[in-house]
């Protein structure tokens, strides 16, 4: 009887010890309440679109609710700055490209601007939504198919060259910052407060050219408003096979992959992040015909495991981040 008793209360304690433990130490607790996925765009953004899609898949996935919150404004700032703050359980991650968690640290550096977070001390990347090449494309009126024929025309009109950017300090901005100084060529950059316009004016002849998304140009393509000379990867884009890279061309180092990754603080859980990491590869593969894949045209989605990933998001803030500064962009 006495054995029996001993044993029951251990058995007590050992079950109250594993109630009062952590959600991330009891396995499959996690998570037990709804999660906040924060967007620093707005609803119906490049950013929102698919971050919401994953968070339908996950919320079915986990039975608990994964809630998008958009926090525009700032760069993103207002929706790094709380997610960099809040507890590392895996409750609050963010949803972010490399302009909220790469550009912006560095433009504000260079204007002398603290930025609220060290996106590399106070995020851990946990899983690669998207990632996908610009398109440089240029309008029918400026008479050139190919990227041979548009450098030979900048280089016999000097300072008349125009590249439209959606803004200053944006992966369109760098790319195009990126190719100047690569191709040596003497091109003017102009912003835009929107795509659909810097789109009317390079199919126009008002601009001579512009780095766009692809689902954004595949149409004017197709239709010949504008003509595409060449995709910022380093393999040919499916859709647009007939479109050469920038390594194909001669300009091997003109590579802008934005990516978009869901990040967590740091010191979340390594189980809660794993979970995490192969829940969303799962999950944009989709299995045919009830899950079908949340990859759009134009975009890809590498399976990375958390090291990995973690080692690619370090190299592209090393890139990125020494151009900003040897360019001084500021804002």
């Amino acid at each position: 009887m006495t054995a029996i008793n001993v044993n029951r209360r251990d058995f007590l304690a050992a079950t109250v010890s594993t109630l009062l433990a952590p959600d991330h130490a009891m396995g499959q607790a996690w998570p037990s309440r709804a999660v906040r996925v924060l967007v620093g765009l707005h609803a119906g953004s490049p950013v929102d679109v698919p971050t919401r899609a994953v968070a339908a898949r996950l919320s079915q996935r986990y039975g608990a609710q994964f809630m998008v919150e958009n926090r525009g404004g700032a760069g993103a700032v207002i929706a790094a700055d709380p997610m960099g703050k809040s507890p590392p359980d895996g409750y609050t991650p963010l949803s972010a490209g490399p302009t909220e968690v790469i550009n912006n640290f560095f433009i504000w550096r260079n204007s002398g601007q603290k930025f609220p977070c060290d996106p590399e001390r106070d995020l851990f990347p946990v899983a690669m939504l998207q990632r996908g090449p610009g398109v440089l494309v240029a309008g029918p009126t400026l008479g050139v198919s190919t990227r041979t024929e548009l450098v030979r025309q900048i280089r016999a009109r000097p300072g008349m060259a125009t590249i439209g950017v959606t803004q200053l300090g944006a992966t369109t901005h760098l790319a195009s910052e990126l190719l100047k100084r690569e191709a040596g060529l003497d091109i003017t950059i102009v912003p835009y407060r929107g795509s659909m316009e810097m789109s009317t004016d390079v199919s126009e002849g008002r601009r001579t050219m512009m780095l766009s998304r692809p689902f954004e140009t595949v149409e004017h393509v197709r239709r010949g408003d504008l003509k595409a000379l060449a995709v910022s990867h380093t393999v040919r884009m499916s859709g647009m096979e007939q479109v050469p890279t920038f390594g194909e061309l001669g300009l091997p180092n003109v590579v802008k992959l934005p990516f978009l990754l869901l990040c967590a603080p740091a010191g979340t859980p390594r189980d809660v992040v794993e979970s995490l990491n192969r829940a969303v590869a799962e999950e944009i593969a989709g299995a045919p015909p009830d899950k079908p894949s949340l990859t759009s045209f134009g975009r890809e989605a590498p399976v990375r495991g958390v090291d990995e990933l973690h080692a690619y998001f370090s190299a592209e803030r090393r890139r990125w981040g020494q151009l900003i500064m040897d360019l001084n962009i500021r804002v």
